[in-house]
């Protein structure tokens, strides 16, 4: 697709995974995710190339960066939070969000918006694993399941068993002992996921929350996770369009106000 207007670009250098876009104003032009791995600038640079390569796009004019390595893409013009960027970036998709949930690989956040679609509020766990993807990950893989398939058995499950342990270890330790004990697998996995929207929803009940709702980040692409925080806030989450990307296009949309 070629663009008859200005081109930006936005990163989003997670922990576990980095996002590109690049945007027009109008539209996404290519869009690319790849793992983070061990250097964030490289693979900052690497998502960057990526994604211009998919495109007929011969000159990015501006590349606003977000994400915990952020600081460390020297190549950017500007660098901006992760609550920043997925405020705008879902405000976009989802005009009228009023609560936004985004839950990363290794933090989980709660982000307040105004009519304005500016954030006026937030709270984030970046120091337990237990509101986290990364958390959800170490215990399917417990289960000897991929994540994709750990969310869909938890979705069939019709009777799910509290899990009380906050720190990982513990809690592999619970679904161990669940499973010794003939629990059924579907009611241990719906289990682990409503422990983390328990978890979730926890730290943004001091928001005081209110509908619509949004849910953003890879993980919100969980059915029986979007279920489960819907439960435990009271109001539907919405998912936007390419939830894992709402960060990268907040960032090319604020990339595309500072030229225009």
């Amino acid at each position: 697709m070629i663009s008859n207007g200005k081109s930006v670009a936005g990163i989003d250098i997670g922990s576990r995974t980095t996002k590109a876009v690049i945007w027009d104003g109008s539209a996404v032009l290519g869009k690319t995710l790849i793992p983070t791995g061990w250097s964030p600038e490289k693979s900052a640079q690497k998502a960057f190339d990526e994604v211009k390569g998919t495109t007929q796009i011969d000159l990015v004019e501006r590349i606003v960066v977000t994400g915990y390595g952020r600081a460390t893409a020297s190549f950017a013009d500007k660098a901006i939070t992760e609550i920043t960027a997925h405020a705008r970036g879902v405000s976009y998709l989802l005009p009228g969000t009023r609560t936004l949930i985004d839950i990363g690989g290794q933090d989980s956040k709660a982000i307040m918006i105004d009519e304005e679609g500016l954030v006026f509020d937030f709270a984030m766990n970046d120091r337990c694993a237990a509101g986290s993807g990364k958390f959800l990950e170490f215990l399917a893989m417990t289960m000897d399941l991929p994540v994709a398939d750990f969310a869909e058995l938890a979705f069939a499950s019709t009777d799910p068993v509290q899990i009380s342990s906050i720190c990982t270890v513990f809690a592999e330790s619970e679904v161990l002992s669940l499973l010794a004990e003939g629990v059924r697998k579907e009611n241990i996995a719906n289990g682990v996921h409503r422990s983390i929207a328990q978890r979730v929803a926890q730290m943004a009940k001091s928001l005081h929350p209110q509908a619509p709702g949004a849910f953003s980040g890879g993980v919100a692409r969980n059915r029986c996770m979007v279920r489960e925080l819907s439960a435990v806030l009271g109001f539907e989450m919405q998912v936007p369009e390419m939830p894992e990307y709402a960060g990268a296009l907040g960032a090319a949309i604020i990339a595309l106000e500072g030229i225009v």
